[in-house]
């Protein structure tokens, strides 16, 4: 029960850049000069945000609850989602689930590859580099025209107590961008 739960988490949390829509949390005034210019968004990276909404939008045994997406800059948005899951799915179970990614475009894959390769995985697990693994994998492909060149997910588990609760760490790469991920999942 734990495993199934666990890869409806993972499903999801890879599936997280799917909630779309933005915050805007500079004030507006009327005098120009003193108003920060609009900073336009990564154009590719809300065409994943968008195609990823949609993948999770059409999966049956996922009922979105809530989702913001604040753009922390043009390159990088956090977003933050919760959801239930139906006994109906696949899976077979019922959890309600809290999801807190932050997703990030870098200039090239390169520049993707030396942040992950930079960041902590000391607890990390590596669990594929294959994107056909990924079951959203036909976001990616929407948004962009193609599959991803370079993809590499790592993650892990902490387990509550009885199994009762369950937190997933994730960071993916996909090309130049990376998503770094944490979901809670109650059953």
């Amino acid at each position: 029960m734990i495993k199934k739960l666990l890869a409806i988490v993972v499903l999801v949390m890879v599936a997280s850049l799917s909630i779309a829509g933005c915050t805007n949390s500079t004030n507006s005034t009327n005098n120009p000069a003193t108003s920060p210019a609009p900073q336009a968004h990564d154009p590719t990276l809300e065409k994943l945000i968008d195609a990823y909404k949609q993948e999770i939008k059409g999966n049956q045994s996922t009922t979105v609850s809530t989702w913001n997406v604040t753009w922390n800059n043009a390159t990088s948005a956090n977003i933050l989602f919760t959801f239930e899951t139906s006994g109906n799915g696949s899976f077979g179970l019922t959890a309600a689930v809290s999801v807190n990614d932050t997703v990030r475009s870098f200039p090239t894959t390169q520049d993707a590859t030396s942040f992950l390769t930079a960041f902590d995985k000391a607890n990390y697990s590596l669990r594929s580099t294959d994107y056909t693994s990924d079951p959203t994998s036909n976001a990616y492909y929407n948004a962009t025209g193609h599959y991803p060149s370079v993809y590499k997910a790592y993650s892990y588990t902490e387990r509550g107590i009885l199994g009762a609760s369950e937190k997933v760490y994730a960071v993916t790469q996909y090309d130049n961008v990376i998503n770094v991920a944490n979901a809670s999942a109650t059953l």
